[in-house]
């Protein structure tokens, strides 16, 4: 679970004009240190006199904050499920309404996390893929990542985040096999048990960034939810959305199936933040429902004017 130690600290911003220069202060509350386990989201909320912007850096990754209330913004940050643990820094540059600016640092400590794992043998001949799949494989990844780029920068959800189905688990987020002595992918999402025809709901207002029929995943949709967040829905039966559609929360957008490589039917319900895989249940854990009606419909705005 996430510790953060928050602190008040009275922050100094030099301003200067063509004939004048003064020092405007304006208070700044903000997390210094968080915690984070692989797999987890935190959510960092900055409140701050006057504060109008907030933007962040963490390494090559871009943190969307939003406002969540007058003078106040948040962002979710995400650990992939195999992110290497250690201490590591977010910039954070804020913005008052006076125009003065302000950098500060959070400190973010990533801890490991252990994951279930199994392992057993199967024929060779089981685990070999031809050169035909393996092409098909490669132009898999390449829609994905496509979707993947599609990048939003305001935000389109609004808490809470919902189930797509409302059956349990048949494999849980992080779950690895050992195949012949040989580690594989761990699992990045979440199986739910759904009998083919269920009804999959949007787990929260997006974009359909994806629709299409994969070896693995099978028949699948990816949603883009604004500020670098995906949920995706695999192994599915039929469609009920268009690509490019606007979806809200609760939106009935395919039935689940056992399309794909899979055993029996059920649903893999994943999340993507940036580009860290992260446990799709943590939205519906650890996203805050502060979020007003009137700032949801500002961001959505926002976000339509940046298409």
């Amino acid at each position: 679970m996430s510790a953060v130690r928050t602190v008040i600290g009275l922050l100094a911003v030099y301003l200067s004009s063509s004939d004048v220069s003064a020092a405007e202060l304006f208070r700044l509350r903000l997390p210094t240190h968080v915690e984070i386990l692989q797999g987890a989201i935190v959510e960092l909320k900055i409140f701050g006199e006057g504060l109008s912007a907030v933007e962040g850096r963490w390494g090559k990754e871009t943190i969307h904050f939003y406002p969540i209330r007058p003078a106040s913004f948040a962002a979710i940050v995400g650990a992939d499920l195999e992110a290497k643990p250690g201490v590591s820094k977010i910039t954070i540059k804020a913005t008052n309404q006076a125009g003065a600016h302000h950098e500060a640092e959070v400190i973010l400590k990533t801890v490991a996390k252990s994951f279930r794992q199994e392992s057993f043998t199967v024929a060779e001949a089981f685990d070999q893929l031809s050169p035909e799949t393996l092409e098909r494989i490669r132009r898999d990844r390449a829609d994905f990542g496509l979707a993947f780029s599609a990048t939003l920068a305001k935000p389109l959800w609004e808490a809470p985040f919902i189930r797509p189905v409302s059956q349990e688990f048949s494999s849980s987020f992080g779950y690895r096999r050992i195949i012949n002595g040989t580690p594989r992918a761990p699992h990045s999402g979440a199986d739910l048990r759904s009998p083919i025809g269920t009804e999959v709901l949007a787990a929260n207002h997006g974009r359909v960034v994806l629709l299409g029929d994969y070896f693995f995943a099978g028949k699948s949709v990816v949603l883009n939810h604004g500020g670098g967040l995906y949920t995706t829905y695999f192994h599915l039966s039929e469609f009920k959305v268009e690509a490019g559609a606007m979806v809200r929360r609760g939106d009935v957008i395919a039935l689940s199936g056992m399309s794909g490589r899979v055993t029996g039917p059920h649903l893999h319900w994943g999340a993507r933040l940036g580009s860290a895989r992260v446990d799709p249940f943590e939205l519906i854990h650890k996203i805050s429902k502060g979020q007003s009606k009137e700032v949801h419909e500002l961001n959505r705005a926002l976000s339509e004017t940046e298409q």
